[in-house]
């Protein structure tokens, strides 16, 4: 069974399991780095969730596959999994829903604020290498919560 037949729980996991993964920054080239050092959590997900040349938009603005693992990363420094509600049945506000796409709606309250935040994701699915990846991520909700 295909991502996309399947419920739209797969892409809410997917953000979620993005979110609660380590990034560790490696050092810039020239830097001094001995050993294999720590894994990067966040980079090998995003890797696997994301075809290599996905793209989308983050708030109306159009990123590459960079911008998104970009954005993704800011995000994640707002995340909070501790009041994570996943929308069962989301309204889905551009993509219309069908084969290979999929669509989902987050809402938590970051740490130290009393507001909540609301992410709407929709996705466009691709198969590659005999797995599901996304193609295409379009995200709206606060445009401050994907700047770093």
């Amino acid at each position: 069974m295909s991502v996309a037949a399947s419920s739209n729980h797969w892409l809410s996991d997917c953000l979620c399991d993005l979110m609660a993964s380590p990034h560790v920054a490696m050092p810039p080239l020239g830097g001094l780095h001995l050993g294999p050092g720590p894994v990067d959590v966040f980079t090998t997900r995003f890797n696997q969730y994301f075809l290599p040349d996905a793209r989308g938009t983050l708030c109306g603005h159009p990123v590459d596959r960079d911008g998104l693992k970009a954005g993704l990363l800011a995000l994640q420094k707002r995340w909070n999994p501790e009041a994570i509600k996943v929308m069962d049945e989301p309204g889905h506000h551009g993509l219309p829903l069908g084969h290979n796409l999929l669509c989902t709606e987050v809402e938590w309250t970051p740490e130290g604020s009393k507001v909540p935040e609301v992410v709407i994701a929709e996705a466009s699915m691709s198969e590659e290498s005999g797995h599901e990846q996304i193609r295409f991520l379009r995200m709206e909700g606060n445009s401050a919560l994907f700047r770093a």
